[in-house]
């Protein structure tokens, strides 16, 4: 896969709640950022973010306006949204950049959001 494929499928992956198939597509050391929040370092820390983050998700939608890829970086515009078992939706504006690694994975993930949008959203406000 190209570099731009794998972020799709990744993408794909995260809109199917298939934390499996996300993770086999990322580097073992593999450094996740929301920024402004703490780094995550690693498959396991990630999956334990993404399974607790996932929990109260019912589904997703991830709908990328435009990708670019320069060599093993791509960069990605998303609206995230995420539907919630209560019945709930969030949605929240995202620019994310990925790293790929020689090896055709994820080494590196940093989504950029504002913060004050994510709590709004998040707090069901």
């Amino acid at each position: 896969m190209t570099p731009q494929q794998t972020v799709e499928a990744f993408i794909g992956h995260w809109n199917a709640c298939d934390i499996d198939a996300m993770l086999s597509l990322c580097a073992e050391d593999i450094v996740y950022h929301n920024v402004p929040m703490e780094p995550v370092i690693g498959t396991a820390q990630m999956r334990a973010m993404v399974a607790a983050f996932l929990g109260d998700i019912d589904r997703c939608d991830w709908q990328t306006h435009a990708i670019a890829a320069n060599g093993n970086t791509v960069l990605t515009e998303r609206t995230d949204i995420f539907h919630f078992k209560d019945g709930r939706r969030a949605a929240i504006r995202v620019m994310g950049t990925f790293d790929i690694g020689t090896n055709g994975r994820i080494t590196g993930w940093r989504d950029y959001f504002d913060s004050a949008e994510f709590q709004r959203e998040f707090a069901g406000g």
